[in-house]
């Protein structure tokens, strides 16, 4: 083999290097780009669930144990976040007329959906409150979660319509 062939067959195996070198580095950039673009979703989001004017609380599906709650419904409700966090939602006084047994649990799991018009709840600190609930499961990953969305309708609630002549 010449000197010249070899300096050709060592120039195509360097143009071919470079080539994917190229394609390496666009690949980690349009990596890294999906990546910011993931953490800037993550971050809307996480402001939407936490600046929300209704309650939103986070369920395990297969457990029933609260893996995540709003400010606003740690408001609402008078708990704080570690009150609630791990708790199973039927032994939350505040819930128990919502989840009263594990079987009511268990229908929920089953149905994917319940919902609760003009629900009486009660705080911690023993205000009475009018809450709309509805409650939605759905899949994360591979993992069921459910979703309680909790709007206070109290004053609502204790309007009276007027009478019409």
């Amino acid at each position: 083999m010449s000197d010249n062939n070899i300096e050709n067959q060592l120039h195509l195996a360097n143009v071919e290097l470079n080539r994917r070198i190229v394609r390496l580095e666009e690949t980690l950039l349009e990596k890294e780009r999906i990546g910011d673009a993931l953490q800037d979703s993550e971050k809307r989001y996480r402001r939407l669930f936490e600046s929300a004017k209704d309650g939103i609380l986070i369920l395990d599906a297969d457990t029933g144990k609260v893996v995540d709650a709003n400010p606003f419904l740690l408001q609402l409700l008078g708990y704080s976040y570690d009150a609630l966090y791990g708790q199973y939602i039927w032994e939350l006084g505040v819930f128990k007329d919502i989840a009263a047994s594990k079987d009511a649990f268990k229908a929920l799991q089953e149905n994917e959906y319940i919902r609760y018009d003009d629900l009486p709840l009660e705080t911690l600190g023993g205000k009475p409150i009018a809450v709309e609930f509805v409650s939605n499961v759905y899949l994360v990953d591979h993992s069921k979660v459910i979703q309680c969305n909790i709007r206070d309708i109290t004053r609502a609630s204790r309007r009276t319509p007027s009478a019409s002549v």
